[in-house]
């Protein structure tokens, strides 16, 4: 009797363990604060990003005073980062920065609003409204917090990426001209990647058609400046020797 009595004391005590295990926690308003804002940073490191908003959203509106508000906020931020609703992300962070100007965490809410324009900044050819936008963003983050050295390393990272990318729109949009032997128009754009974005992959290939470009409009002297320039800049580029025959075509030929 007492080991069947032993058995049955123990299974009872482990089978409250296990439904103590699976209950649900208790709904917001009856936590308090602290207990809350943990709560939903177990949420959001279990990836339930929804449920995390939601919850901080609560928090916000209900302890607007409390110490944890601006973390709050932040996980807001956060949370729809994760989603991919880089728009709300960015509100998020904005209201962040302009509520809390003081807090800890102003730095890094500045960087991941540049971080969600990123994100949000379409390939070459289409509106680059976004990618100005990242750049913008992160330039600011850049000169409010010149101390924080890895995000700012990221950063800069990120607008080298937003500054190639708007490289590739201008060199992409002189090539159209160039093929319709608009050469004008085609130099204008290819003096846009060197005045603009002269530090991208795109300033050779650049230069390189805009010697072109120059040749096809007569302009020789400056077309062989150009040439004569690419070649001793990019002597390893692999239309160096391409360059040396456009340059002995624009000596052999008479300016108008």
């Amino acid at each position: 009797m007492n080991v069947r009595m032993n058995a049955l004391i123990l299974g009872a005590v482990m089978w409250s363990i296990i439904i103590a295990g699976c209950s649900k926690p208790p709904p917001l308003d009856e936590m308090l604060p602290e207990e809350m804002y943990h709560h939903l940073r177990t949420v959001y490191d279990k990836g339930r990003y929804l449920d995390a908003s939601d919850g901080f959203n609560y928090f916000t509106l209900n302890y607007s005073g409390h110490g944890f508000v601006d973390s709050a906020q932040y996980f807001i931020g956060q949370s729809h980062f994760e989603m991919k609703e880089y728009l709300i992300s960015v509100d998020a962070f904005e209201e962040l920065v302009r509520r809390f100007p003081n807090s800890q965490i102003v730095a890094e809410s500045m960087f991941m609003i540049g971080k969600c324009y990123w994100e949000m900044s379409p390939k070459y050819s289409l509106d680059q409204e976004f990618t100005h936008s990242a750049i913008e963003a992160l330039q600011s983050f850049i000169d409010y917090f010149p101390d924080h050295k890895e995000m700012g390393l990221q950063a800069q990272n990120l607008i080298g990426k937003c500054r190639n990318k708007l490289a590739q729109k201008h060199y992409s949009n002189g090539i159209i001209y160039l093929k319709m032997k608009r050469y004008q128009a085609a130099s204008i754009y290819f003096r846009g990647v060197l005045d603009m974005y002269y530090d991208t992959e795109w300033a050779a290939d650049a230069t390189f058609k805009l010697g072109i470009s120059l040749s096809g409009e007569d302009k020789f002297d400056e077309s062989r400046e150009i040439f004569a320039g690419f070649i001793l800049k990019y002597s390893d580029h692999e239309m160096v020797e391409e360059a040396r025959v456009q340059l002995s075509r624009t000596i052999n030929s008479e300016s108008p």
